[in-house]
């Protein structure tokens, strides 16, 4: 999973071969083939990564509030961890809305559920009360969404400048401060 997100890093995940994976690994090509059976397989293995570190499924015990700001903590959890990885996932998210990406409708699906978990932790937090009540859902997910696809796309572009976790702190507090009770 590492040498494919660095290869996706610096190459896209189109331009990316399995056996440049293997070769990054320290795997020949046809190990890799024997374990993965190719670059769709090796795919799979790094969206579920993907799906399991950014989206996994709601904690029923969390707040709504502690459900939105779940996301965030978790983006800043595998930024601690792994950088190299989170950099792919985003690389590997930009490049998918190319219409013809392969990656296109497995990201966009995954897009729509993480935003339609956004719009579940808020209308939880409205019934807990540890969202305000007053509002408007679905602008509220709109905007979270646009900042933090902002902040992800500003940190790709400007590596040297740019403090994600400083960020992506940032907009932790904005959210509390203006969605939470």
């Amino acid at each position: 999973m590492e040498a494919a997100a660095e290869l996706i890093v610096e190459k896209g995940w189109e331009a990316t071969t399995a056996a440049e994976i293997g070769r990054r690994a320290g795997y020949s090509r046809t190990m890799v083939h024997a374990r993965f059976g190719g670059k769709e397989a090796i795919l799979e293995d790094f969206l579920q990564e993907y799906v399991g570190r950014l989206n996994p499924n709601p904690n029923p015990e969390a707040t709504g509030m502690d459900q939105v700001l779940g996301h965030i903590d978790r983006i800043r959890d595998l930024y601690a961890h792994d950088p190299d990885v989170l950099r792919a996932m985003f690389v590997s998210t930009f490049e998918a809305m190319k219409t013809t990406s392969p990656l296109r409708e497995r990201v966009t699906d995954q897009l729509a559920g993480g935003v339609a978990n956004v719009a579940d932790g808020l209308r939880k937090g409205q019934r807990d009360k540890s969202v305000r009540r007053d509002i408007d859902v679905d602008r509220a997910v709109g905007d979270i969404s646009a900042v933090f696809f902002g902040i992800a796309f500003l940190w790709l572009a400007l590596p040297a400048g740019f403090d994600l976790d400083t960020e992506l702190a940032h907009a932790r507090t904005r959210i509390v401060r203006d969605y939470g009770t």
